[in-house]
């Protein structure tokens, strides 16, 4: 994780963005779900009960995806309330 990662800014900018998750909830398992904003998709995955093995946030912006680690995504569910 990077050391000058900040989820309040991240969220400033990519907010309003389309994020899809990709969770691995076993070695078989994997799911994607899609949110229209990157604050639904960090809701959606507090709201989990148990913590999937691998985690990926996928930003959509300007016709690219820009990944987010399982590092930075809990840095996301941490700060952003």
């Amino acid at each position: 994780m990077s050391d000058n990662f900040s989820a309040k800014e991240t969220l400033a900018i990519y907010g309003e963005c389309a994020t899809t998750i990709t969770f691995v909830r076993d070695r078989f398992l994997t799911e994607e779900k899609t949110f229209p904003r990157m604050q639904e998709a960090v809701d959606y995955l507090k709201s989990l009960d148990a913590p999937p093995l691998g985690i990926v946030l996928h930003i959509r912006l300007h016709g690219r995806n820009i990944p987010f680690d399982r590092d930075n995504v809990a840095k996301l569910m941490r700060e952003l309330l």
